[in-house]
Order: structure tokens, then C-alpha cells, then sequence
């Protein structure tokens, strides 16, 4: 074999060996466990799977460990159903999906097109998401119950089956308007990003659309076209800090109001005792350990009338934003 085309040959293997080890490096792993808190049977797995009935496993999930990539469970067979996404990271419990998963598969790739997901419109951005907003509504308080996603406007909830069922939301990204009626009439209120317990008198148990709006006018109708039935729980903390961690759930007892970070929150004799949080302003970030260690969750403006896993842990938090 001659010399030149000896060496054409060495660097189209060596390339294509490249080519190998970069995608096995982005490829995604996901396990699968049978009960809460990663005990029982495990299946892990590194590709997609639309059918977990071959594997012995429909609808026995329990908890999940991603330890990389980006996976999309969903309730039913072909990645449809009730989905949710999943990041890196432990998840010890799967509130709305316990014993339901059908289908998984990694995410973020090509088109970002998941039939599994209400509402995608080809003609808008961030992969036929619309302005990138995200919102999980919940049948059952704290997040728990029956579950939708929604990525999109949604003028009438009788349309992805959850009609006046909603009593608890997470917001993911963006700013929305609930409305107690179809076609964002009735009752309506703004909820910005992070987990809302309280949808307040008129909305709880009685959503019926929900739609993206601007964040500039998210703020500028929160600040002053706020109606009364709307004011929170205890208006008189309303404007004493940026951020207030109250002892008790629901916002109960004297609160500790702050406007800067914390990165110890000995130094305020508040450490592990945040039950309850206001944010009136900006993004923050809680954490578990001093100096901003440990498990940290970024909530956003709203009131979180419990905090569930992080409640009576956080010991300090920071504004991010």
C-alpha cells in the first residue's frame, strides 16, 4: 500500500474514533427506581426507550437519578401523556408521576419536538416553544396530584383535560396569567417563576387558561393594578425587604426581612428555621449549607406558603438576578 494513501486512511480513523468518543462523552445515563429515595429495583439506561413495558417496568418509577443529559419521562408509551423534563440531579420522590412513567428518552436534541408536550407552534422560537416560558400546573396542593405542562398559551384548560382542577403551580421560566375562565376572562392573577402553593381566593381549584405575559408588565401590574383580593396574606411585611423568610408555614410569625445576601444565617439567629418565604423582588437563591453550599433552589418573586424539602434547611441565600 503506498505511503499517501496510508496516511488518508490513518487520519479517516483517527477522525472517526473522534467522532466516537465526543458523542459517548455527550451521551445522557438515567436510572430508574422502583421506590422513593433510590431503593428497590433500578434499570439505567442510555438510550431511548418508548415502551418501559419491555423492560418489566411500566408504571413502577418511584424515583430517579439523571447523572447526565437531559431526559424527558413521560406517562404513556411513545413519549406522550403527562412529561416532564429532568436535569442532572437527584429526585427522590416523583410527586403527579409516582408509578405512572411509560417512556423516557434524552432531550434537547434536533427540532426539540416532544409530542408529549401541549402546544408546540413550529412558527415561534426556542424549538417551538414560544417565548421559552414553562408552567406545571398540579390537581393536588404542594405540588402533588395529577400534573400538566404547559409551554405555550393555553385558551381553554378543557382542552388538555385539566379544567378547574388546578390548586398548586411550578413556574419554570417566565411570567403568567391564570384566568378562572376560558379566553383569560374572569378572575386573573400574574405568578412569576418559582412554586406557588396559594393561587389566592377566586383561582384555586377554578384555572381554566393561562397565557405568557412580558415580564416589564408582569411587575408593572403587580406594583400597581394589584386587586385587593389579590394582596397577600399579610400585607403589612409587604415592603419591608426584598425577600422575607417567615418561621412558620403559611407565612406565619415574625418574618426575617432582608435586601442583601446572607451567607450565614446564624449571624441573624434564622439558620434552619425559613418554614415560609415571600420574594418581592428579584431572584434568590437558598441554600442548605453557610457560604451558599449544599442544596440550593432558585425561587423566584411569589409566596411559598411551605417550602417542602428545603423547610426548616436553609442556612443562606443570595439574590442571583
Amino acid at each position: 500500500m503506498k505511503g499517501p494513501f496510508k496516511h488518508v486512511l490513518a487520519c479517516a480513523a483517527t477522525l472517526l474514533l473522534s467522532l466516537a468518543a465526543h458523542a459517548g462523552a455527550h451521551a445522557g445515563e438515567i436510572t430508574l427506581f422502583e421506590d422513593d429515595n433510590f431503593r428497590g429495583r433500578a434499570v439505567t439506561l442510555r438510550e431511548t426507550t418508548d415502551d418501559l413495558s419491555r423492560m418489566g417496568f411500566n408504571d413502577k418509577t418511584s424515583s430517579i437519578m439523571v447523572r447526565s443529559g437531559t431526559w424527558d419521562v413521560c406517562t404513556d408509551a411513545g413519549f406522550r401523556g403527562n412529561c416532564r423534563t429532568l436535569g442532572p440531579g437527584e429526585y427522590r420522590s416523583m410527586p403527579g408521576m409516582n408509578d405512572a412513567i411509560s417512556s423516557v428518552r434524552e432531550s434537547g436534541r434536533g427540532d426539540g419536538y416532544n409530542p408529549g408536550r401541549p402546544g408546540r407552534d413550529p412558527d415561534r422560537g426556542n424549538g417551538g416553544y414560544g417565548r421559552g416560558g414553562v408552567l406545571e400546573v398540579y390537581s393536588g396542593a404542594g405540588q402533588n396530584g395529577g400534573s400538566a405542562r404547559l409551554n405555550r398559551d393555553t385558551n381553554d384548560f378543557v382542552s388538555i383535560g385539566f379544567n378547574d382542577r388546578t390548586t398548586s403551580i411550578v413556574i419554570y421560566n417566565g411570567y403568567w396569567q391564570l384566568c378562572s375562565d376560558a379566553n383569560y376572562d374572569g378572575v386573573c392573577r400574574i405568578f412569576g417563576p418559582g412554586r406557588h402553593d396559594d393561587l389566592g381566593r377566586g383561582l384555586d381549584g377554578r384555572v381554566s387558561s393561562a397565557r405568557m405575559v412580558d415580564e416589564r408588565e408582569a411587575r408593572r401590574q403587580q406594583q400597581y393594578d394589584r386587586p385587593q383580593y389579590e394582596q397577600p396574606q399579610y400585607p403589612q411585611y409587604q415592603q419591608r425587604g426584598a425577600v422575607l423568610l417567615f418561621p412558620e408555614a403559611g407565612m406565619r410569625g415574625e418574618p426575617l426581612a432582608l435586601d442583601r445576601n446572607a451567607e450565614d444565617l446564624v449571624r441573624y439567629n434564622f439558620n434552619d428555621r425559613a418554614s415560609s418565604i415571600v420574594v418581592n423582588e428579584g431572584q434568590w437563591e437558598v441554600c442548605s449549607d453557610s457560604n451558599f453550599r449544599g442544596r440550593c433552589e432558585v425561587i423566584g418573586p411569589g409566596e411559598y406558603g411551605r417550602l417542602n424539602g428545603m423547610e426548616n434547611q436553609i442556612s443562606s441565600l443570595r439574590r442571583v438576578r
